[in-house]
């Protein structure tokens, strides 16, 4: 794989994980993390074999964490532009009629640079070969 296609599969992958977003299950035991799970609750083994003495038990405690981006994905505002929407709404008008007289002018004096239009006669004709 080259890198662009890494980099734009990345970049994809993480998108899609900030958009459908991601749940941890934190333990922590004694104040230090014991586990972390992402499918099920995290548990510690003290907490599973003191089940009767749950409520005394306050050295476990488990936060859940939920990451997702919180974003409609609204498109923008419309933009309504006028009907006859052309330069001159935007360029003052005796800047317009400048640019009107002064651009054919300078554009008729351009010389045709083009390749000559070879395709009409076979090239073997067009470069003289006449041999097989």
């Amino acid at each position: 794989m080259k890198l662009q296609q890494k980099i734009a599969l990345s970049l994809c992958a993480f998108y899609l994980i900030s958009v459908i977003g991601i749940a941890m299950n934190m333990h922590y035991c004694s104040g230090k993390l014991s586990s972390v799970r992402f499918t099920e609750t995290a548990k510690c083994a003290a907490c599973k074999s003191e089940k009767t003495v749950k409520g005394t038990h306050d050295c476990c405690k488990t936060t859940e964490i939920d990451a997702k981006v919180k974003d409609s994905h609204e498109p923008g505002s419309k933009i309504r532009l006028p009907f006859n929407f052309s330069i001159e709404l935007f360029i003052a008008p005796f800047v317009f009629e400048l640019f009107k007289d002064l651009l054919p002018n300078l554009f008729s004096k351009a010389e045709n640079k083009a390749p000559p239009l070879s395709s009409i006669i076979s090239l073997h004709v067009y470069n003289c070969v006449f041999r097989n």
